[in-house]
């Protein structure tokens, strides 16, 4: 059977072309009935059941589609509204390809050429066929704008790793987390400084001549995340090195999630949370596992 598609333009809806070249193949139906659905009435705000009723699924279905274009990155969730990623071509592995100089001078405009000359500028470097390849990239594959680039460059030379693999790790986990506009990458820039800043202040007061493992400042991070400050950070490890005359992340992280859980965000509040009052019993206010430690000492127990 023969079929032939003559566009009326009328009613019609855009479907984004990496759909169809890259995705029909392996997207189910209920995908493609949930991602059509949200083009069609979009800015309408749908629960999880009209979407299912109309589409007739599953609402669990309905949810696993929006993971799936969430995931392919054909769509991007942005406070709670959700919304078509456009301009942005799909990266196929970790590693971007590596484009000749030839190429990049015939197909790239003067103001990249201008964004070269600005990293040169700015990090007092000349850039090699690799570097020129990954900022070709970074534009091309990733749709980075020109002053993202620059801001990535810049931000890498400043913490002294300006090398193809670590720009090329930044980029691709940049682009993975939705950072696509230079209000985004100077907001990510801004954490990541204030992350490093946090990281040397808790090695001076911790005694650490080396740089923390990969294990602790991914728990710094989650320290930062839930709101945990230098001050309960500190305490929290006075605290372990009273109980356990050693520095132990996790000993710490036990008690900065018990603290967190508790609401604390100053000392001064666990402070008056365990002041003694009359008629209060000696250990009352305390965290399990504050209670745990001191019946061990008490009882005279190994740690």
């Amino acid at each position: 059977m023969k079929y032939q598609f003559d566009d009326t333009r009328m009613q019609y809806v855009a479907v984004p072309t990496r759909v169809i070249d890259g995705l029909l193949g392996i997207a189910t139906g209920a995908q493609l009935k949930v991602l059509l659905f949200l083009i069609r009435f979009d800015k309408m705000a749908h629960e999880t059941e009209q979407i299912a009723s109309f589409c007739n699924l599953d609402p669990q279905e309905v949810d696993r589609a929006v993971a799936f274009w969430l995931q392919e990155r054909i769509l991007v969730n942005e406070q709670g509204r959700l919304r078509l990623v456009t301009g942005v071509k799909t990266v196929q592995s970790r590693e971007l390809p590596r484009v000749q100089p030839t190429v990049i001078l015939e197909e790239t405009s003067k103001d990249f050429q201008a964004m070269i000359g600005e990293i040169q500028r700015l990090t007092g470097k000349t850039m090699g066929a690799l570097m020129l390849s990954l900022f070709y990239n970074m534009a091309e594959n990733l749709h980075f704008s020109p002053e993202m680039i620059v801001q990535l460059a810049a931000y890498c030379n400043s913490i002294g790793k300006f090398s193809y693999r670590y720009m090329e790790t930044v980029a691709t986990d940049w682009y993975d987390d939705g950072i696509d506009t230079f209000e985004k990458t100077e907001e990510k820039i801004r954490q990541l400084e204030q992350g490093r800043t946090l990281e040397r202040r808790l090695a001076r007061a911790f005694g650490i001549q080396t740089s923390f493992s990969k294990s602790q400042r991914e728990m710094i991070g989650a320290w930062r995340e839930m709101g945990i400050g230098e001050e309960l950070i500190l305490e929290a490890y006075n605290r372990c090195m009273d109980h356990k005359n050693r520095m132990s992340f996790a000993y710490m992280n036990k008690i900065l999630e018990d603290w967190h859980q508790k609401g604390y965000r100053k000392v001064s509040e666990i402070q008056d949370e365990r002041a003694v009052r009359p008629g209060r019993k000696e250990h009352e206010g305390l965290s399990e596992l504050e209670k745990m430690m001191i019946g061990k000492m008490q009882s005279g127990g190994k740690q």
